[in-house]
């Protein structure tokens, strides 16, 4: 009888274990969702201000703190996409690069969490990137919010999730994306 206790106990704390970490990383996953869209929401909104990215990131930093993700972002990329439904470029997730080919900002998980939490000198450039981000590729003051031909805008945020229970490895990385076209400002 104490054997089979043993078997089934361990088989119920592996399933309890396992439906806890799947649980805590949906979650996260649902927190980044809101994060990215909370971005593009924001950034869409405020167009080619040059004040757009940061209140874009200020957004999406808010809304990954208040359900404890901050600590876990990787990289937060703003794009420009072709569609609505557009990816991120590809070279945009991975490049070390400061400048890379696509039209993208990137801003590095510290460089992020490094944010002030009012816009202060020093912290954008004349175009309106953020001044410390790692690639400034599509600065706000560039885009296009024109009415008939308004690009779209798209927020990538990528966040890891390390298990508390290490039965089916260490760690994941959550990746989310939100796209929005660019609303045209009055005038």
């Amino acid at each position: 009888m104490l054997v089979e206790l043993a078997f089934v106990s361990m088989f119920l704390a592996v399933l309890a274990g396992g439906a806890y970490d799947f649980g805590m990383g949906w979650r996260q996953g649902l927190a980044v969702t809101e994060a990215s869209r909370t971005g593009a929401r924001v950034g869409s909104s405020q167009g080619d201000l040059v004040g757009a990215d940061f209140a874009l990131l200020s957004g999406t930093k808010a809304a990954l703190a208040s359900s404890g993700v901050l600590p876990a972002v990787n990289r937060v990329v703003i794009y420009k996409s072709a569609t609505v439904d557009g990816d991120i470029p590809a070279n945009c997730r991975t490049t070390t690069s400061t400048n890379p080919s696509e039209a993208c900002n990137i801003l590095t998980g510290a460089q992020f969490r490094a944010l002030p939490a009012s816009v202060t000198t020093g912290v954008l450039t004349a175009t309106g990137c953020i001044a410390n981000s790692q690639a400034k590729n599509w600065c706000p003051t560039t885009r296009n919010n024109v009415q008939l031909t308004a690009e779209y805008i798209g927020v990538w945020v990528q966040v890891t999730y390390t298990f508390k229970f290490k039965f089916i490895g260490s760690s994941r990385t959550i990746e989310r994306d939100a796209v929005m076209r660019l609303e045209p400002t009055e005038g």
